[in-house]
């Protein structure tokens, strides 16, 4: 071999392995960025519930810090001997008191651990104050990898700010019990203060603004609801607000409901803006009133793509409609103030409660808007985005991390599809209306098995065999033709490859859609003589076949 070849590969040989080795330190820097919500809660969090929460952040847009407090009332439903909540290591802790007196504490590997003067009893009611502050999480890539967002204006360069925490965790920014399970059921209270000349926006109802005479002005908000901790946040920017009205389902409400962009973006903000009432009526229509009248539906303009923030929804895309006539971010954020927001997972296992009843609320949509032949191309988009890859429900006790996967997307939004073919558009549209607005559910949480059981006293059917199948296993069911010809016409002999799946099969003859019955996963039809003969032309199955 000559030796400028021997050289050459040597170089080459070199570069693979500082390659691979990049490629891994990439790959554990990112991960070194996630920090995991929910999953399996410690037993001295699952001693209290969290009943009220007054939060009072102050942002440093200079120095990209924050300080606050945080004062939690919680009510105790088992005997502990310590407090503990969940704060992010990058954050210190100045102050505790329980009950107005200072209490000693640890604060190590993300969890704040606060010795109490005596162990609480069930049934008893205790305040605990955190005084806290420094330099948060910055998000490596907002909303998945979460934490603050330090940006500055595309013109004037003035600082632009927000905070995303789905798949992170609200203790990123402040001390809460960081699980799904958990939402302060007498909602909460919120201060946020920010420099002169910005705008700082937060969750819940506007309570007004003071100037504090330092620089600094403080905005006041009452959240009226059960909130999810990782849908409590804050925007700040030099914002600018654009008003529309909401009628209601009904036409009898008169809401302003507002969009807050910024003054470069306000006139595209403004043609975009003006779709909003009718995504809410739309989605009104099928889900129910909006849900959080009594706070406001504000949406505003983020540095980052989007993210469901109860009734202030973030909004980080390009004021450009789809080729369907809407803005998806939109409607799909905005959908989730049902799915995800109104009725929301105890575990993240079951994260496919917000994201696929968010996508399909977009087909829905154009179904309502533009018709069931287009909203069929709507569906047939997304199935080229199902990968199959895992289970949409991999377990329990699952943290978001390990819960999150495009197929509770996509594949969740067609399992939703599949089963309107299933159960027929009544019994299914009522489903889909009345499961947010049933009391165990609304404004609190709810399971798969929640679902599940609903939809089968709904319909007075055992459908264990289809939550299985596309829930609990990562493969598509698959069918299997065979045609039989005959003097005078034909059989088609239809299988799947599970007897236990009885799912109907869509089977066009001659050009008109028939409805096969499959019980123990088998079924037949019998054809005209050279008959042509297609398996679910209009895609209405999630399903694979030959």
């Amino acid at each position: 071999m000559k030796k400028w070849l021997k050289i050459a590969l040597g170089c080459a040989g070199g570069l693979v392995v500082l390659l691979i080795l990049g490629g891994v330190g990439l790959y554990l820097y990112v991960q070194s960025q996630r920090s995991p919500s929910g999953g399996v809660m410690p037993p001295e969090e699952a001693a209290y519930d969290v009943r009220y929460v007054d939060l009072r952040v102050r942002v440093l847009p200079e120095t990209r810090s924050i300080t606050g407090s945080a004062e939690t009332t919680l009510r105790v439903v088992g005997a502990v001997d310590a407090f503990l909540c969940d704060l992010d290591h990058r954050l210190t802790v100045h102050e505790v008191r329980v009950d107005g007196r200072h209490r000693p504490f640890d604060h190590a590997k993300d969890r704040l651990r606060v010795t109490l003067v005596s162990p609480w009893k069930a049934g008893e009611t205790h305040r605990v104050l955190v005084r806290y502050g420094g330099k948060p999480k910055v998000a490596l890539k907002a909303p998945w990898i979460g934490g603050f967002v330090w940006k500055k204006t595309p013109e004037g360069g003035k600082p632009w700010i927000g905070v995303a925490c789905q798949e992170d965790g609200s203790d990123i920014w402040w001390p809460s019990k960081d699980h799904p399970s958990e939402e302060p059921e007498d909602g909460m209270d919120i201060s946020l203060t920010v420099p002169e000349g910005l705008v700082g926006l937060s969750n819940g109802a506007p309570l007004g603004s003071v100037d504090n005479g330092d620089g600094t002005v403080t905005s006041h908000w009452k959240v009226h609801y059960p909130i999810n901790q990782y849908d409590v946040t804050l925007d700040v920017g030099p914002y600018v607000s654009i008003e529309e009205r909401y009628h209601g389902v009904d036409g009898t409400l008169d809401v302003p409901i507002l969009f807050w962009a910024l003054p470069e973006h306000q006139e595209k903000a403004r043609r975009m803006w003006k779709q909003a009432p009718n995504i809410l009526e739309v989605l009104g229509h099928y889900f129910g009133e909006y849900p959080f009248l009594k706070d406001k539906y504000w949406v505003v303009e983020a540095p980052y793509l989007g993210m469901e923030h109860q009734t202030l929804v973030a909004y980080g895309d390009t004021f450009t409609d789809n080729s369907f006539g809407f803005d998806a971010i939109l409607l799909h954020e905005t959908a989730h103030e049902w799915w995800g927001n109104k009725v929301t997972v105890s575990d993240w296992a079951d994260f496919w409660l917000h994201e696929a009843f968010a996508t399909y609320a977009e087909a829905l949509y154009v179904d309502d808007t533009l018709g069931h032949e287009r909203y069929l191309k709507y569906m047939a988009r997304m199935r080229g985005r199902i990968r199959n890859g895992k289970p949409i429900v991999q377990g329990t006790s699952l943290d978001s991390i390990h819960a999150y996967t495009g197929d509770i997307y996509f594949k969740g939004a067609w399992v939703l599809h599949t089963l309107r073919w299933l159960i027929g558009d009544e019994a299914f549209l009522k489903i889909l209306h009345d499961f947010p607005n049933d009391p165990r559910y609304a404004y609190k949480h709810a399971t798969t098995e929640d679902f599940t059981a609903f939809v089968a006293a709904e319909t007075g059917r055992d459908l264990d065999w289809f939550w299985k199948r596309y829930l609990f296993e990562a493969k598509l069911p698959r069918w299997t033709l065979h045609r039989r010809p005959a003097r005078a016409g034909g059989q088609v002999e239809l299988s799947w490859n599970d007897p236990a799946f009885e799912l109907p099969i869509p089977v066009e003859v001659g050009g008109r859609v028939r409805r096969v019955e499959m019980p123990g996963g088998h079924g037949n039809l019998t054809v005209p003589k050279g008959a042509e003969v297609a398996i679910d032309p209009e895609g209405l199955i999630l399903a694979e076949g030959k």
